[in-house]
């Protein structure tokens, strides 16, 4: 045990020598990857840059966006999704999970990559 969590008050009290801080687990997924946490964007600006961050060859991805985002018109996830539009992935679904949805993204069968219709 590193720690003492109490139960009221919520202080955490460690005993453990301080280690190096943990590689922060991805935001953005590939479907395959199935088995790692997921920690949901709060951001609009973090979502669109994970995007634009992504290899323009990725067929598949999914992006996890905080409940937080979820305005009544939907204009926090449309900036999202016209990043992904724009560099060539589709919405196709989401999952609502506790406290964030996970939307999944795939490649535009009509978008031109590279220079190569589909």
């Amino acid at each position: 045990m590193t720690g003492l969590i109490g139960m009221e008050g919520g202080a955490t009290i460690s005993f453990a020598p301080e280690l190096p801080s943990p590689p922060q687990p991805p935001r953005v997924r590939t479907i395959d990857s199935t088995s790692m946490p997921l920690h949901p964007f709060t951001s609009v600006d973090a979502a669109i840059a994970a995007v634009e961050a992504l290899d323009g060859g990725l067929e598949k991805f999914e992006l996890a966006v905080a409940d937080s985002l979820q305005d009544y018109l939907g204009v926090q996830m449309a900036q999202i999704t016209d990043s992904a539009l724009a560099r060539g992935w589709e919405p196709v679904s989401f999952l609502q999970k506790e406290g964030f949805r996970l939307y999944r993204y795939e490649a535009m069968r009509s978008y031109t990559r590279r220079g190569k219709r589909r």
